[in-house]
């Protein structure tokens, strides 16, 4: 394999935890939607026994409070609030109104499309929610997706966040109220904007919480991923990554798995294979092209590497991406790694 030196330089002036996400979030082809503009008058209260898709609301107007397992929060206007698939919550006005399943609430009303009002409530004091979901195509494969946070709260009155979520919010209230063509469009792609800007917002504010996601801030393992996702066709060594963290080859082998969850090398071939899949499925790349462009010389190895990552080889692969179109997602499976990526 043709040697490229491990020592990249950074761009000055760079965060290296944004470049990572963006590139790993191209991968998931996030798909959101707003279901509906809750008109919610007290008492009310709506429990959801297991969200299938991870789900958001935005409080227009009033107030109100979420409970999730131990967690209760206040929710006022201009607030966001983000919960992961499986997540079992409740909203309400205030603590002691009854509760009713969310399907028994939708039940007695007719479909509603994107945005569609939907009243419930006792006539009381009045809240404005908006309700919608998020779903993430390839989810099972990608370490964002594996690590989000239980709950995200931004909140309005923070003064990071006012700059963008209270104009958002009522860009996507103007969209719904107006109804022109192509709103519901509009709507779903600001809805990815609330997504993106919810996890930079959790990314500035949760440095205490372990994961993926911090060591995309965390200085030393978010330089190492920059790195890696900008030239995974480097000859990675761990000694390579390490110096480029400028620590010991052990503290950051330790480090980096603590964070990441996974041994560096495995990291690196995971993202390898990961842009391998998407060259074949987007363009019109030749085996041993795209072998080269992920740190492989010969056609052979990469065949071998990306079968045991993949469990097919890359024409097969190509074959079936053809028949059925999927988006990119980073292998789930972890071959046992070597001094060397791949």
């Amino acid at each position: 394999m043709r040697q490229k030196s491990d020592s990249l330089v950074q761009t000055s002036g760079e965060k290296p935890g944004l470049d990572v996400l963006a590139d790993v979030l191209q991968g998931i082809h996030l798909r959101s939607r707003v279901h509906a503009r809750y008109e919610l008058t007290a008492p009310w209260g709506m429990r959801i026994e297991r969200a299938p898709f991870p789900v958001f609301y935005a409080v227009m107007r009033g107030n109100c409070l979420l409970s999730a397992g131990e967690k209760e929060l206040s929710l006022t206007g201009g607030d966001f609030v983000f919960l992961p698939a499986g997540a079992k919550f409740t909203l309400k006005d205030r603590r002691g109104s009854r509760v009713l399943p969310v399907e028994a609430i939708y039940a007695t009303r007719q479909p509603i499309r994107c945005g569609g009002v939907l009243h419930y409530g006792g006539g009381g004091e009045a809240v404005t929610v908006l309700g919608g979901s998020f779903t993430f195509e390839g989810e099972t494969l990608s370490p964002l997706v594996r690590h989000l946070p239980t709950l995200m709260h931004v909140k309005a009155d923070d003064p990071a966040s006012s700059r963008w979520l209270e104009p958002t919010l009522r860009f996507v209230a103007s969209e719904i109220e107006a109804q022109q063509p192509g709103y519901e469009t509009v709507v779903s792609r600001l809805a990815d904007v609330l997504f993106v800007q919810a996890l930079r917002a959790h990314l500035e504010s949760s440095s205490k919480d372990n994961g993926w996601l911090r060591a995309l801030v965390d200085p030393r393992i978010g330089a190492v991923l920059q790195r890696v996702h900008e030239k995974p066709e480097a000859p990675w060594t761990l000694e390579g990554l390490a110096r480029a963290a400028s620590m010991s080859r052990s503290v950051f082998a330790e480090r980096f798995k603590q964070l990441v969850g996974e041994p560096p090398l495995v990291y690196v071939g995971r993202w390898r294979m990961h842009r391998a899949m998407t060259l074949m499925r987007t363009r019109d790349t030749s085996v041993a092209e795209v072998a080269r462009a992920v740190g492989y010389e010969t056609e052979s190895a990469f065949g071998k590497a990306f079968r045991r990552w993949v469990g097919m080889t890359p024409g097969a692969f190509r074959r079936a991406s053809v028949a059925t179109p999927a988006p990119g997602g980073m292998p789930a499976a972890s071959p046992s790694p070597g001094r060397r990526a791949g």
